[in-house]
């Protein structure tokens, strides 16, 4: 076992009131998250570290987000999501929730939080936030307390999944100090059909009241901004959205995951970076007319001359599955905004 484990299980017991199988638990806990960890890594390109959470300071947060009317982004607050107006918002339709990873089934109010980063990732949808004094809480989605434990945002400190049981989304708030630094998540069911979690490292429990009532769950907005794919090869689809906002207007990145019918998966990824040249150095092929590079030896190809930015289609090791023209016909039908300073352009 080791000092990860022996933790983990130190952890446990301490705050377990109930009789269980601490065995079972800490080896699901530990087998979980190291096979989530090694699968982000892989596709969406994130993180998670391990560590046990429970506790118990119950704050109720009532039904946040369902019955405020919704408010235009504050100046200056940051890049938004395209707003979906015929995409109806998780509370008027949980069940929509997780169904398409290019739809977010809520935002939040910018005059409270701003967007560092959001996501869809199989059957959780998520927001990064920072509520104000450098405060950063991650809001999630999700239609089942399973889908909350078999998956965890990036951007979560510790891999708290495993404590996603159906009778801790009551509202309220549990807490930890691993390593000097404390965590604190907040679980809830906002309407009947839906489940959410905050989390947050470091910050006062303040920091989850903020984003939570910042929450907006009467809208829907584009998972994919200012880039998105629009033609796919046959049978695949797409099951992982991330876009990082919290460098604009620097920086900007997206990645999605497209995966086949037959075990096949694909990676797009975009960066926009205000210091990076455009060039059409190194083509050695054209997609639609368009400049672009292909990497045969490592399963990759680069559309080329994009202002200030790379694009990205990998099919490659540690994906498999998919083709070169498989990955062209992909970049060839990426929409990327004219201007990826100016949000109003990415819609």
């Amino acid at each position: 076992m080791t000092d990860l484990d022996q933790r983990i299980t130190s952890v446990l017991r301490e705050h377990t009131e109930d009789a269980v199988d601490i065995d079972r638990l800490t080896a699901r806990a530990v087998a979980g998250g190291r096979r989530r960890l090694r699968r982000r890594r892989s596709v969406l390109g994130g993180g998670l570290a391990l560590v046990a959470l429970l506790g118990g300071l119950a704050v109720v947060p009532g039904l946040p987000g369902v019955d405020r009317p919704f408010t235009g982004p504050a100046v200056g607050s940051g890049p938004v999501p395209p707003v979906m107006r015929a995409e109806p918002g998780a509370a008027a339709a949980p069940e929509a929730v997780d169904t398409d990873t290019g739809v977010l089934h809520f935002g939040v109010d910018t005059t409270r939080a701003r967007y560092l980063r959001w996501e869809t990732w199989r059957d959780v949808e998520s927001i990064r936030l920072d509520v104000g004094g450098g405060r950063i809480v991650t809001v999630e989605l999700a239609r089942s307390a399973e889908s909350l434990r078999q998956y965890t945002a990036e951007g979560v400190p510790f891999d708290v999944s495993v404590f996603a049981e159906e009778a801790a989304f009551d509202g309220s708030t549990s807490g930890l100090t691993v390593d000097g630094l404390t965590i604190r998540v907040r679980q809830w069911k906002p309407v009947p059909g839906l489940y959410a979690r905050a989390s947050t490292s470091g910050q006062p429990d303040t920091a989850l009241t903020t984003a939570v009532e910042a929450l907006r769950l009467n809208e829907a907005r584009r998972c994919g901004a200012p880039v998105r794919p629009t033609s796919l090869p046959d049978g695949a689809r797409v099951v992982g959205c991330r876009v990082d906002v919290s460098g604009f207007p620097r920086l900007v990145t997206a990645r999605f995951v497209i995966t086949g019918p037959v075990t096949q998966e694909m990676a797009v990824s975009y960066r926009y970076a205000a210091e990076a040249s455009t060039s059409t150095a190194g083509a050695n092929m054209e997609i639609n007319g368009r400049p672009a590079r292909l990497y045969a030896a490592y399963g990759r190809i680069e559309l080329l001359g994009l202002p200030k930015a790379h694009l990205l289609a990998e099919y490659g090791w540690p994906h498999n599955g998919f083709d070169e023209r498989d990955a062209a016909l992909v970049l060839g039908g990426v929409q990327v905004a004219p201007d990826p300073t100016r949000p109003e352009t990415w819609d």
